[in-house]
């Protein structure tokens, strides 16, 4: 037996089919499956008619005359799930001058090229912490005594571009690297492809991504994590961070919403036969509902679905404050189940150099030997930027992008939130975490940027309180 982790669920994969055993009494999730395929289709169908209705002259643009959001150079690549690489920065971006040297002008253009049916850029994102624990008595008997310690957070290796002419461009990326959120359970090291795709343009209907990718469900996971409000995602026991399948995205209405619809499954990478792999239907749906001339002020909304299909006939949702390190404090155990249904809402308000961002995910497991649960999660978090810039929103994919400094000295963040996991419900007792955290970020270019988080996790499990305080500094580069 193999393990993997993805998120919210973790299960154990077997390496062959010889090895695949149906767990007592689990139902098979072939049902939901075809369920979900024709959810899937009749929403395509819809999207299709809105997008013919809503569509407008194309423009690949992310936020019209604001230079400081990426200028894709297609509709496929700016409706792609690809992250903000600064490769993607418009010529007034890359022209701007830092107390902080960047990168040599000769080195940038060694990694690029571009030309008439081909362009390729090279990149990579480093994020490094420092986690350290202080647990009281409580928190130590109820997982243990956690260590302080370094963490690679992240550290991948990009290429990105188009294939194609002009008037039918596919875009990709392709990102390597050592990433311990995303690694397979048990693995303390692991290098591997985190991303690995393309984008196809689906004329009114958008464009079509297929490969290993982000789901579309839920902000945390959608948005660029090295830009965050929050330094760690909350919602983790409600997501999978990446998965293999297709997706459709598409802005509508001049770019006030925008849809996405996917379907994925991993069986082909794990090796998991495709009847016992759990096949995963998502969406999200986003509105502007208002938005200023120079896009400091903008209101945005969402909501988000996704059906998740149990693997060999369990499903598991854990958590822990950090991304990579600390044990998991609280945890469902795996619950005999043919799936879980989880529902997103989403609220992102900014005004000026002032933000606040809430989000709720509710998820209901469809059990096969006890009465179904339901859990949920929630944070809200804030920023506010004492330089004045703000998180400028990418109206092709609906969230905010991280912030270009316009100042000689960079920019300074300061931000705050606080969430709630609830693992509790019927007789599952995965416990209940809360998570109070306060940090500062100075971005010293638009590459380099240095932080310090730090906060409360509070546990109530098993009838016992607990208490940890952890302080996260960071270093964080992405070229």
């Amino acid at each position: 037996m193999t393990a993997r982790s993805e998120g919210g669920i973790n299960i154990d994969v077997p390496a062959h089919a010889s090895d695949v055993e149906d767990a007592p009494g689990a139902a098979s999730p072939e049902p939901h499956g075809m369920r979900g395929i024709a959810l899937v289709v009749v929403c395509l169908i819809l999207l299709g008619a809105i997008g013919a209705m809503g569509q407008q002259p194309p423009s690949p643009h992310a936020g019209g005359t604001d230079l400081n959001l990426p200028q894709p150079e297609s509709k496929a690549d700016a409706l792609s799930p690809s992250p903000q690489l600064t490769s993607k920065d418009s010529e007034t971006v890359k022209k701007k001058e830092y107390i902080t040297p960047d990168l040599p002008d000769p080195l940038e253009k060694w990694t690029r090229y571009s030309g008439k049916y081909f362009a390729i850029g090279l990149g990579m994102a480093i994020l490094v912490d420092y986690d350290s624990f202080s647990q009281d008595a409580n928190s130590k008997q109820q997982i243990g005594i956690q260590d302080d310690q370094w963490d690679i957070r992240s550290m991948r290796f990009f290429a990105s571009g188009g294939i194609g002419p002009k008037s039918y461009r596919v875009s990709y990326l392709a990102a390597y690297g050592f990433n311990g959120f995303d690694a397979p359970e048990n693995h303390k090291s692991y290098w591997g492809f985190t991303d690995l795709f393309a984008t196809f343009p689906a004329g009114k209907l958008g464009a079509l991504t297929y490969g290993k990718q982000k789901e579309s469900f839920a902000y945390e996971m959608v948005g660029d994590a090295p830009y965050l409000y929050q330094s760690e995602r909350n919602l983790t026991p409600f997501f999978t961070s990446r998965n293999v399948g297709l997706m459709l995205a598409n802005s509508v209405f001049k770019k006030r919403m925008t849809y996405t619809a996917g379907w994925f499954n991993d069986w082909y990478v794990t090796g998991t036969p495709f009847d016992k792999s759990g096949n995963q239907f998502t969406s999200r749906v986003t509105g502007l509902l208002s938005i200023n001339e120079d896009g400091s002020k903008y209101f945005h909304i969402a909501v988000s679905g996704r059906y998740a299909g149990a693997t060999n006939g369990y499903v598991q949702l854990r958590y822990r404050p950090l991304g990579n390190v600390g044990d998991y404090v609280i945890d469902t155990g795996k619950i005999p189940a043919t799936g879980q249904t989880d529902f997103g809402l989403e609220a992102l308000w900014n005004y000026s150099s002032f933000a606040i961002m809430g989000e709720y995910v509710r998820a209901y497991v469809h059990g096969t030997q006890s009465a179904n649960p339901s859990f949920y999660g929630y944070y809200v978090a804030a920023s506010w930027v004492l330089t004045g810039e703000h998180h400028p929103y990418d109206r092709n994919v609906g969230y905010a992008r991280r912030i270009i400094p316009q100042r000689h000295w960079g920019a300074v963040e300061v931000t705050a939130m606080y969430g709630r996991n609830d693992l509790e419900d019927k007789s599952i007792d995965g416990g209940i975490s809360d998570k109070a955290f306060l940090g500062v970020n100075w971005l010293l270019n638009r590459r380099l940027k240095l932080g310090v988080a730090g906060g409360v996790v509070n546990l109530y499990r098993g009838g016992v309180d607990g208490l940890a305080t952890i302080v996260q500094p960071r270093i964080q580069y992405i070229f």
